[in-house]
């Protein structure tokens, strides 16, 4: 998978993403990402791991935990500062990235 492509289809929908880099691996950095919870829509900056990270295939870290019905919530340091993640398992890192980052957001409502 082309990570130069796979992250213009991510601005095709999030305009202001970012792409960063951190031990070789590309993340995409959501600035400012709508959330669907059962409480109601919420806005976190979050960083999408399209690629295995901490034991999980692919990962989604918000800035803040959400009110939603998932449950173990993990802090993990990336770009120097903690980030928050759930356990949600068997998200491949096959997929095209905004697939990828709509089964996380799939989790939360």
């Amino acid at each position: 998978m082309d990570a130069a492509e796979e992250f213009e289809r991510v601005r095709v929908l999030y305009p202001d993403a970012g792409l960063l880099e951190e031990g070789g691996q590309a993340y995409v950095h959501l600035p400012a990402l709508p959330i669907a919870t059962p409480q109601g829509a919420v806005t976190r900056e979050a960083i999408l791991s399209p690629h295995a990270h901490s034991g999980y295939m692919t990962r989604l870290f918000l800035s803040e935990s959400v009110p939603s019905n998932v449950n173990n919530w993990t802090t993990h340091i990336l770009f120097t500062r903690p980030w928050f993640t759930w356990s949600w398992q068997n998200v491949e890192a096959t997929q095209p990235w905004t697939t990828i980052l709509a089964n996380h957001l799939a989790a939360l409502r």
